[in-house]
């Protein structure tokens, strides 16, 4: 009963939203399309989810298996790649969607190239043919003008028999064939174009996915027997969910082939007894699986201050491309240092007697691991600003830097318009620059009533001053 809003929201998802954020894809979802099916009155689900609705678990399941993430966005890109009749275009400068789509093919002899490869349109007509799959990797912003045809899919059906046309070669085409485009640019500007003729997908990795994707690996290190319930009880609901279908297909199937009366039709009467029988049992079975797996959910959630404090470090080190574009990072070297971090710190503190406790020390280990880590590649003079940046950062996100406060000691007071300035009470040792800024220093909260206690005790202050050491 839902089908005709979800659908409506599903289709507009897959058209329009693979080339944002997460956050900016929930805004769509929920402060645009979804008030817009509600306004001619569409019947929708109450809690739409668009890989929910256009995936399956085991699916999922095995995605994450062969590689991509487990976080709701890299979920959603998964399910963008899979079921868009475009051609993937993937914005991928971690290499996510990368691995991920190797491993996927693997078994299906994939063979990977870039723009740059010898012939490349040769491997990629031969893969036509074979209905093999290709990937084509470091593509640029100016894709080339001979995978025209190939792009905009130009196939010419014959009689049932498909061909497509390349260059001065008609080629069968075998429907089988899948092409995967990945570039590392991490903001490429398509032309029209190419953004029509694809369907570009969003793989850059933001502090709330990766927090996701670094909460799976510390709860698959610390309580791995909660990952695997997760993985079995996924598997479970599955088949629940598939046992229903089947039977609700048999049913269907033997009310359009029955003829005379339905009561007559015995096996239609025991195929109704047995569904119905086997159906509250699956019921019941769901609605226990379900409710196990909010439990494990819970749990898992107890450890993601680990998986927030990893996932805001590894952008300090990103950050740093803004000191040296040297200073760059993989995902993959980090998640090693991640890992190893929570090795160390089993050896270092076995003795913890909760989880909170065990937090405090992933957190101090895996913190002082990402420093060293870092260190290793920066010049001398860059080590102090690191540090400084850490700690910013951290104790920012635990609430204990003002912003404001961090921005005055970063840039001292600037001040534009001295006419509405507090008078300075002692010019000659009070620099106009030093009372610019102790002016400023007013605004903020903590600092209110700064400049009037030099009114009050300015003996004092200068006496400070003029201290060797003040």
């Amino acid at each position: 009963s839902y089908l005709p809003g979800d659908c409506l929201v599903a289709a507009a998802f897959l058209s329009y939203a693979g080339p944002f954020n997460s956050t900016y894809r929930n805004d769509l979802v929920t402060r645009h399309w979804v008030p817009y099916v509600k306004e001619y009155s569409l019947p929708q689900s109450p809690n739409f989810e668009f890989a929910g609705f256009m995936s399956k678990p085991t699916d999922v399941r095995q995605w994450n298996i062969q590689g991509l993430p487990t976080d709701r966005f890299s979920t959603e890109n998964g399910v963008l790649v899979t079921r868009t009749k475009r051609w993937p275009l993937m914005i991928d400068p971690q290499d996510q969607a990368n691995k991920w789509i190797r491993k996927m093919e693997a078994s299906s002899d994939l063979k990977v190239i870039d723009p740059k490869t010898k012939d490349f349109m040769r491997l990629i007509e031969r893969a036509i043919e074979l209905g093999k799959p290709i990937l084509m990797e470091r593509v640029q912003e100016e894709l080339d003008p001979s995978l025209e045809p190939v792009l905009s899919k130009q196939i010419i059906d014959s009689g049932g028999s498909l061909s497509i046309k390349i260059g001065d070669n008609t080629l069968d085409y075998n429907p089988a064939f899948m092409l995967y485009l990945t570039t590392k640019m991490t903001n490429p500007h398509y032309t029209p174009e190419v953004s029509t003729k694809t369907t570009i997908v969003n793989f850059i990795v933001v502090e709330a996915g990766l927090t996701d994707q670094l909460l799976g690996i510390v709860v698959m290190k610390e309580e791995p027997r909660l990952e695997e319930q997760k993985g079995e009880l996924v598997v479970k609901v599955a088949d629940g969910k598939k046992r229903l279908k089947d039977l609700e297909d048999e049913i269907l199937r033997l009310l359009s082939v029955s003829q005379g009366s339905l009561i007559d039709d015995i096996d239609l009467i025991n195929t109704l007894q047995e569904s119905k029988t086997i159906s509250e049992e699956v019921t019941q079975q769901l609605e226990i699986s379900e409710q196990t797996m909010k439990k494990i959910d819970q749990a898992r959630e107890a450890y993601r201050p680990c998986g927030r404090r990893a996932s805001l470090l590894y952008f300090v080190l990103s950050d740093l491309t803004s000191i040296d574009p040297m200073y760059q990072f993989s995902l993959d070297a980090y998640n090693e240092v991640f890992i190893k971090s929570i090795d160390v710190s089993r050896e270092k503190n076995p003795m913890t007697s909760s989880v909170e406790e065990r937090l405090g020390v992933l957190n101090q280990w895996h913190t002082l691991a990402v420093y060293r880590y870092a260190c290793r590649a920066l010049f001398e003079k860059h080590k102090l600003l690191l540090s400084v940046h850490m700690a910013s950062k951290v104790l920012t996100a635990e609430g204990q830097l003002s912003a404001s406060e961090y921005a005055f000691f970063l840039r001292g007071g600037q001040v534009l318009d001295r006419s509405s300035q507090t008078p300075n009470p002692s010019p000659d040792w009070i620099k106009q620059p030093m009372w610019d800024g102790i002016t400023e220093l007013d605004k903020l909260e903590s600092f209110k009533g700064f400049p009037s206690s030099f009114e009050q005790t300015l003996r004092e202050w200068k006496k400070w001053y003029m201290s060797a050491e003040p």
